[in-house]
């Protein structure tokens, strides 16, 4: 019996260059189907629901696969997670319907990115968060959150993508807040675009730190001029935390 199976994987991307499968680089995709080619005795394509990129880590990343197996759920997340290195874990396994693709069916998307702001940064957490040793004040920061909300042209917030030919993306939300010495960033939107939310981070410590000015940040949206950010912010500070279905998915 064929069997759409839907997977929530939690992984640590610091050792990976990525989600994305590519040729002789270890990926989350490849790793994954690596061990799901030696559960079932043949190849077999994943669709991811999001694309992360190096050193970015997830909660929750959403992949399907279809496979004629007696296999169940549960005994595939079991299986799966027997094969799978610490730094890759299923979450959950469920039957999905057949139509169902992980990457088509996403009603928005949850991402969250952390910065350790103080000028001492505990050792283990160099993989893990952006350090910022000066003192950023956030409600600076939120006085220019309202310019990202809605559908707007992010051309000059990405970095180059020759796949992509429309740059129109709508934010749905920008919250922010600080716990101890972490400030949190929280992004939901249904799609975004390449590095585009680390090029939004980037620019909000350029801003909050008179680099830039709301001036410049409007500027961004009307001309598509990528060299006015000088920031990116690193990728050990992203997090793909849900990724949020119609329902029925």
């Amino acid at each position: 019996m064929t069997k759409n199976f839907k997977c929530i994987v939690s992984y640590d991307g610091t050792n990976y260059y990525g989600w994305q499968k590519q040729k002789d680089l270890p990926t989350i995709q490849g790793v994954i189907e690596y061990c799901l080619e030696k559960i079932f005795n043949k190849k077999i394509n994943i669709c991811g629901a999001s694309r992360t990129d190096t050193g970015v880590h997830s909660l929750g990343q959403v992949f399907n696969f279809k496979v004629d197996t007696p296999i169940t759920d549960y005994g595939l997340k079991k299986i799966l997670n027997s094969l799978l290195p610490d730094d890759i874990r299923i979450k959950n396994v469920s039957y999905a319907p057949d139509s169902f693709l992980a990457r088509v069916n996403v009603k928005k998307k949850f991402y969250r990115y952390l910065i350790y702001n103080s000028l001492f940064l505990p050792p283990f957490l160099k993989n893990y968060v952006w350090h910022i040793e000066r003192k950023i004040d956030i409600k600076k920061i939120k006085e220019i959150l309202p310019f990202f909300k809605g559908k707007k042209n992010y051309f000059s917030f990405t970095t180059s993508d020759p796949g992509i030919k429309n740059y129109e993306r709508q934010i749905l939300n920008i919250n922010i807040k600080k716990e101890n010495k972490i400030i949190i960033f929280d992004f939901f939107g249904q799609s975004f675009l390449y590095n585009m939310i680390r090029k939004i981070v980037g620019c909000l410590i350029e801003f909050v730190f008179d680099k830039l000015t709301k001036d410049d940040i409007e500027l961004m949206f009307k001309k598509e001029d990528r060299t006015i950010i000088k920031n990116i912010a690193p990728p050990q500070g992203l997090y793909l935390v849900k990724i949020i279905y119609n329902k029925g998915n």
